[in-house]
């Protein structure tokens, strides 16, 4: 199987050879910058990037002309989803070089509401070097064999003949009841004998390890490399599940579909994620001001495209939150985020109008591993509802559970528990584990 690995990446690497190599040498850059961040030259070829864009930006498109005297990337506002939303047009260049084709990428939200944004060919070709770049980073090589599960749906479904080419096996992740898990996952991994690699959503991640902790008391043999995790923050005991079970690094990636790759964990498994500096200019800023936070400290990750002139989006606030480190722990001394909490309206407030984390909810719900699927909405300031889907096997455990939600929720919280067969699934194909309605209507 490995001579077949090494036939597709030579394969690619001379057609991209063919077209003028600009695959290759933007994946060169992304190594250099990566693994040099305090280089001189490095310093001076992300900040060449970052001038070029805003430059462009202020000539062309109309919601920055009126930044051209501009200074610093300071000079520029913050914007998000809903200034874009707002006046759209305004964030589309209105010169586009005859010929030169866009790329549309739409994205659902966490709300559902459509969002798109368009790529241009030279965004395209940097996209395409930081997933080969951070694949290998997690230890999952060119030509390879990788097992993707998502809803395939006809905007991304592949055909037979570029899954192979690519060496893909796609596989839905709409069904995860336990008969689908052993049929469309464990069944397949465990007769394919080549070497491989995972890439899944975090909620698709997360009903496999509840399932193997539940089912199975020794590792599978599977010849995983490598499993990595997308999107949406996959919880530690998840992780450690799948690495015992599985005999495999597990990674957690950062990305949107609006951007790309932001960052990724660290395969030394410190849980640090390094930021991918080399094709943005990465943000944390304070909860309600438009400044930097410190070194440790909670904030709003602002991401700035340096590669995108298709629709320059500038300070794009993620809606995510993170805290950030300077230096990271493992020998690549770059800068880091040290926790990634998740998106804004995920936080939940307790009775009294504290802010928690989501994770007090997906690390209290791990402990209870018949709950197949779980959803906690935040109705009011004092009512919750938490939607189990508890399989065909009893749950006799509601009390302890609603004991559990209120210690840190409060006691005068009102809970209620509502049991489906299944959670549904977003057009992006995610699950959303928490909703807080208080955010989004406020």
């Amino acid at each position: 199987m490995k001579i077949f690995e090494n036939i597709r990446s030579s394969a690619f690497w001379t057609f991209d050879f063919l077209f003028g190599g600009k695959i290759k040498r933007n994946y060169n850059e992304i190594k250099f910058l990566f693994l040099n961040s305090q280089d001189p030259k490095a310093r001076e070829i992300k900040n060449k990037y970052l001038d070029n864009l805003l430059r462009y930006a202020t000539k062309t498109t109309p919601f920055y002309f009126n930044y051209k005297d501009y200074l610093t990337l300071n000079d520029f506002p913050v914007i998000n989803k809903n200034i874009i939303r707002s006046d759209y047009s305004s964030f589309r260049p209105k010169v586009i070089p005859t010929g030169k084709k866009m790329y549309s990428v739409t994205t659902s939200g966490s709300t559902g509401t459509p969002f798109t944004v368009f790529h241009d060919k030279k965004k395209r070709l940097r996209h395409i070097a930081d997933n080969i770049f951070f694949n290998e980073l997690a230890n999952s090589k060119l030509g390879s064999r990788l097992y993707y599960f998502r809803v395939w749906h006809k905007m991304v479904k592949k055909t037979k003949v570029l899954s192979l080419l690519q060496n893909l096996v796609t596989l839905d992740s709409g069904k995860l009841d336990t008969e689908s898990i052993e049929n469309n996952f464990l069944n397949k991994i465990k007769s394919d004998k080549s070497t491989k690699s995972v890439l899944a959503y975090a909620s698709t991640l997360e009903a496999f390890a509840r399932h193997l902790r539940k089912n199975y008391k020794f590792p599978i043999e599977t010849k995983i490399k490598s499993i990595i995790s997308q999107s949406e923050t996959l919880s530690n005991e998840a992780k450690v599940d799948l690495e015992y079970y599985l005999s495999s690094k597990v990674v957690s990636r950062y990305s949107n579909m609006e951007n790309g790759f932001i960052g990724q964990q660290c395969s030394s498994g410190n849980g640090e994620y390094h930021l991918n500096e080399a094709s943005y200019f990465i943000e944390i800023l304070d909860m309600n001001l438009d400044v930097p936070v410190e070194s440790g400290e909670m904030g709003r990750i602002v991401v700035t495209d340096l590669f995108n002139y298709g629709m320059p989006l500038i300070r794009y606030d993620t809606g995510d939150i993170g805290t950030v480190k300077e230096i990271a722990s493992c020998e690549i001394k770059n800068r880091v985020l040290a926790k990634i909490e998740g998106r804004r309206t995920d936080f939940i407030f307790d009775t009294k109008g504290n802010l928690l984390s989501p994770h007090v909810i997906t690390n209290t719900m791990w402990k209870y591993v018949e709950i197949l699927q779980f959803q906690f909405i935040q109705e009011a300031k004092k009512k919750y509802i938490m939607i189990l889907n508890k399989g065909n096997v009893p749950f006799h455990e509601e009390a302890d559970l609603i004991k559990d939600i209120k210690s840190f929720l409060g006691d005068d919280a009102e809970i209620t528990i509502r049991y489906v067969e299944e959670i549904p699934l977003l057009q992006s194909g995610k699950r959303k584990k928490i909703i807080n309605l208080l955010s989004i209507n406020n």
